[in-house]
């Protein structure tokens, strides 16, 4: 390893990264190589933070990327066999920021014992939520609400119902404008008639952001976010948003839909997304080392 070194990914790069989260993670992990490429136009993700570790011949043995918070530096990596020099690099980090160092992958995965053998402990478990969808119908909403699609004038009003929204959710962090414009305005598969906002007047209710796809794995439809804000809880609005969100992905022709919660979701997120007919398909764990 002493001629291995770390280094800024590049876009020529991105077949072989790829091919490290199919090695590292197989179908837990759907990333392709135009996935890798999104990353890279990201200007929010700084280029010194995306690496990969290269050896002396050339070949390209594992990728990590660090998104660096307040409150840690959080790893995400794929290098079967090579997991060691990336762990190193972000707990270096997040001792200069004073901060803990986390990292994330899916449960069961044999860096378990490699974090907890370097004082890792279990965080927090977030779960990935599947349904089949089929024929589906658009959802009754509450009554005085309205359903529109995703106008650019409504960015600013948007953001700031998902700030607010999501304030206590430990996976989230504020969403700046840039922040906003490169991670959901730019995401691949991003199409403005799959994002559905509830109005009441002209105050948002709540809203289901979805995508046709996720990563590489293009026949997933995939709601990236739900919310309600508080004073339209406990009226039925998450169901029938969510359900809009599957009906609209059917028409796509994605009946196979997923999302993502946390495992210790205090909105009963989780029992409302059983009761629609989700099941969970995967944990995935979160590691930190204080």
């Amino acid at each position: 390893m002493s001629s291995s070194r770390l280094r800024e990914v590049r876009e020529e790069d991105a077949e072989q990264v790829a091919a490290l989260f199919v090695a590292a993670f197989g179908s837990t992990r759907h990333i392709d190589a135009e996935e890798i490429r999104t990353w890279l136009r990201n200007e929010e993700l700084k280029p010194e933070l995306l690496r990969v570790l290269e050896l002396g011949d050339g070949r390209i043995v594992g990728y990590g990327d660090l998104w660096i918070e307040d409150d840690g530096v959080a790893l995400d990596a794929a290098a079967p066999g090579h997991w060691e020099p990336f762990l190193e690099w972000a707990e270096e980090r997040a001792r200069a920021e004073g901060v803990p160092a986390r990292a994330y992958f899916p449960a069961g995965h044999e860096l378990a014992g490699i974090v907890e053998a370097r004082g890792y402990r279990l965080w927090r478990s977030s779960f990935t939520m599947e349904i089949e969808v089929a024929g589906t119908t658009f959802p009754e909403l509450p009554e005085g609400l309205v359903v529109q699609p995703y106008r650019p004038e409504d960015a600013d009003e948007l953001r700031a119902a998902l700030n607010e929204t999501f304030a206590e959710d430990p996976f989230f962090h504020t969403v700046s404008p840039s922040n906003f414009r490169e991670f959901y305005l730019r995401a691949r598969g991003f199409d403005p008639g799959l994002w559905l906002l509830a109005w009441d007047g002209d105050e948002l209710a709540g809203f289901a952001l979805a995508y046709a796809g996720r990563g590489g794995d293009l026949d997933l439809g995939w709601v990236g976010t739900l919310g309600v804000r508080e004073p339209w809880r406990r009226r039925g609005l998450g169901k029938a948003l969510l359900r809009g969100a599957f009906h609209e992905l059917s028409v796509r022709g994605l009946h196979r839909i997923g999302l993502g919660v946390d495992a210790e979701n205090a909105t009963g997120a989780v029992t409302l997304y059983e009761w629609v007919g989700m099941h969970i398909a995967q944990r995935n764990d979160n590691w930190v080392r204080d």
